[in-house]
Protein backbone atom coordinates (compact mmCIF):
# COMPACT_ATOMS: atom_id res chain seq x y z
CA UNK A 1 0.00 0.00 0.00
CA UNK A 2 1.37 3.24 -0.46
CA UNK A 3 1.20 6.54 1.37
CA UNK A 4 0.02 9.69 -0.46
CA UNK A 5 0.35 11.82 2.15
CA UNK A 6 2.95 14.82 1.23
CA UNK A 7 6.04 14.86 2.87
CA UNK A 8 5.21 18.45 4.74
CA UNK A 9 2.52 16.52 6.61
CA UNK A 10 4.42 13.93 8.14
CA UNK A 11 4.00 13.31 11.74
CA UNK A 12 6.94 16.51 13.51
CA UNK A 13 7.02 18.98 10.58
CA UNK A 14 4.52 21.20 12.58
CA UNK A 15 1.36 20.98 10.37
CA UNK A 16 -1.74 20.04 11.47
CA UNK A 17 -3.02 17.28 9.62
CA UNK A 18 -6.84 17.98 10.14
CA UNK A 19 -5.94 21.72 8.54
CA UNK A 20 -7.48 20.92 4.92
CA UNK A 21 -4.93 23.70 3.61
CA UNK A 22 -1.91 21.18 4.62
CA UNK A 23 -3.70 18.14 2.91
CA UNK A 24 -2.83 16.77 -0.70
CA UNK A 25 -5.57 17.76 -2.98
CA UNK A 26 -8.18 14.60 -3.17
CA UNK A 27 -8.47 12.85 -6.91
CA UNK A 28 -12.06 12.88 -7.73
CA UNK A 29 -13.26 9.90 -9.34
CA UNK A 30 -14.53 9.46 -12.49
CA UNK A 31 -17.11 11.28 -14.10
CA UNK A 32 -19.58 10.14 -17.06
CA UNK A 33 -20.43 12.95 -19.45
CA UNK A 34 -22.08 14.02 -22.70
CA UNK A 35 -20.42 16.81 -24.83
CA UNK A 36 -21.67 18.29 -28.11
CA UNK A 37 -18.85 18.95 -30.20
CA UNK A 38 -18.80 21.06 -33.15
CA UNK A 39 -17.76 19.86 -36.69
CA UNK A 40 -13.88 21.23 -35.82
CA UNK A 41 -13.62 19.64 -32.99
CA UNK A 42 -14.68 16.12 -34.38
CA UNK A 43 -12.47 16.37 -37.40
CA UNK A 44 -9.43 16.92 -34.21
CA UNK A 45 -10.48 14.58 -32.59
CA UNK A 46 -10.51 12.11 -35.23
CA UNK A 47 -7.22 13.56 -36.45
CA UNK A 48 -5.81 12.98 -32.94
CA UNK A 49 -7.35 9.70 -32.87
CA UNK A 50 -5.42 8.51 -35.75
CA UNK A 51 -1.98 10.12 -34.70
CA UNK A 52 -1.97 8.48 -31.86
CA UNK A 53 -4.05 5.40 -31.80
CA UNK A 54 -5.72 6.36 -28.71
CA UNK A 55 -9.31 6.02 -28.26
CA UNK A 56 -12.16 9.30 -27.59
CA UNK A 57 -12.10 8.82 -24.06
CA UNK A 58 -8.33 9.03 -23.38
CA UNK A 59 -8.03 11.61 -26.27
CA UNK A 60 -10.20 13.69 -24.37
CA UNK A 61 -8.57 13.20 -21.08
CA UNK A 62 -5.44 13.77 -22.64
CA UNK A 63 -6.47 17.12 -24.20
CA UNK A 64 -8.20 18.38 -21.22
CA UNK A 65 -5.17 17.70 -18.97
CA UNK A 66 -2.96 19.72 -21.18
CA UNK A 67 -5.01 22.72 -22.06
CA UNK A 68 -5.25 23.04 -18.30
CA UNK A 69 -1.80 22.82 -17.87
CA UNK A 70 -0.82 25.28 -20.64
CA UNK A 71 -3.82 27.50 -19.32
CA UNK A 72 -1.74 27.78 -16.12
CA UNK A 73 1.50 28.45 -17.98
CA UNK A 74 -0.05 31.29 -20.20
CA UNK A 75 -1.17 33.30 -17.35
CA UNK A 76 0.56 36.09 -16.28
CA UNK A 77 3.66 35.97 -15.49
CA UNK A 78 3.65 32.94 -17.48
CA UNK A 79 4.02 32.42 -21.45
CA UNK A 80 4.00 29.74 -23.73
CA UNK A 81 6.56 30.03 -26.65
CA UNK A 82 6.42 27.82 -30.15
CA UNK A 83 9.02 27.13 -32.62
CA UNK A 84 8.00 25.72 -35.94
CA UNK A 85 11.34 23.65 -36.65
CA UNK A 86 14.67 23.94 -34.26
CA UNK A 87 16.01 27.09 -36.16
CA UNK A 88 12.71 28.96 -36.78
CA UNK A 89 12.45 32.29 -34.18
CA UNK A 90 10.30 31.35 -30.84
CA UNK A 91 6.56 32.58 -31.16
CA UNK A 92 4.53 34.02 -28.29
CA UNK A 93 1.16 32.21 -28.46
CA UNK A 94 -1.75 33.45 -26.92
CA UNK A 95 -5.18 31.20 -26.15
CA UNK A 96 -8.37 33.10 -26.36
Amino acid sequence: MTNNRAASDAPGTGKDAADPSHRAEAVPQNERVTINLTGKAVQALQRLQEQTGYNKTDCINRALIIAGEIENMSREPGAVYWRKTPDADLMLVRFV
